[in-house]
C-alpha cells in the first residue's frame, strides 16, 4: 500500500501548528510520521493510526460504508 507524501489531518504538530504530515519511505508500518514544516516526530505510523481508527470508524458508519477489507 502506497500513502501518498503528504497528508493533511489531526492532530496539529505541537511545535508549529501545522497539520500536514510527511511520510518517509521504509518498512510499511515501521518508519516514523513527521510534521512537513517543522520535522516534528510523531513517532511510529502504525501507533498513530492505531489513534484515527474510532474517527474511521465513525465516519465509515455514518457514511454507510462497508469497513471489511477488499
Amino acid at each position: 500500500m502506497k500513502f501518498p507524501a503528504k497528508l493533511p489531518t489531526g492532530p496539529e504538530c505541537p511545535e508549529c501548528a501545522s497539520r500536514e504530515k510527511r511520510f518517509p519511505p521504509g518498512r510499511e508500518g515501521a518508519y516514523h510520521v513527521f510534521c512537513d514544516q517543522c520535522g516534528y516526530d510523531f513517532g511510529r505510523f502504525d501507533s498513530l493510526s492505531r489513534h484515527y481508527e474510532h474517527m474511521l470508524d465513525d465516519l465509515e458508519r455514518k457514511l454507510g460504508v462497508d469497513p471489511t477489507p477488499r
